[in-house]
């Protein structure tokens, strides 16, 4: 889900304008913000317009993938939403459209009749097995753009990047303290 709608991020003279009203506001800090919030709404943008082509959207295709990678080739709905880090309410939401869609099957597990087994169908494994090569093929001629040093040098920033938040989450420093 988007968060931020921005067409493109402000100049960076606007941002210095801006922070003369917010004391303490570095401006370099707000352009580095705003282009990560930015970058990952065009991302997700993109991957969903990709997506939606195949009738597919982010969820669909993470549950499509677990249910592949899985040994047995099946998961109880409750290993579903631990695995994909969603709630049971909705991935049983999400399933109740691949059903309909043709794209998993349900069927009780004969060990504990509260929970149901999830498997792809054959329809469902045929669009993955068409989807995956295509999307790794879109993402390599997008990100093709990039010299091998400059993914490995993204990565390396992306992951300080995602340490840092993760470091001021478990920090209790959420934004939510006052002066």
């Amino acid at each position: 889900m988007a968060y931020l709608l921005l067409k493109e991020v402000p100049r960076y003279e606007c941002l210095q304008e801006a922070s003369t009203h917010v004391p303490g506001a570095d401006p370099a800090i707000c352009e580095l913000f705003l282009n990560i919030l930015h970058t990952g709404d065009v991302v997700s943008r993109s991957e969903a317009e990709f997506l939606a082509r195949h009738g597919l959207n982010q969820a669909r295709l993470i549950v499509m993938v677990l249910l592949d990678a899985s040994e047995s080739g099946s998961l109880r709905s409750s290993e579903l939403a631990d695995h994909a880090k969603v709630s049971r309410a909705t991935i049983t939401g999400l399933l109740d459209t691949m059903v309909k869609a043709a794209l998993v099957t349900r069927a009780l597990d004969p060990h504990d009749r509260r929970a149901s087994n999830v498997k792809l169908t054959a329809k469902g494994a045929a669009l993955l097995r068409k989807v995956q090569p295509l999307l790794m093929q879109w993402t390599q001629d997008i990100l093709s753009a990039l010299s091998p040093a400059e993914r490995k040098q993204l990565v390396k920033l992306l992951h300080k990047t995602q340490q840092a938040f993760a470091l001021a989450k478990s920090a209790g420093r959420n934004g939510s303290h006052s002066s």
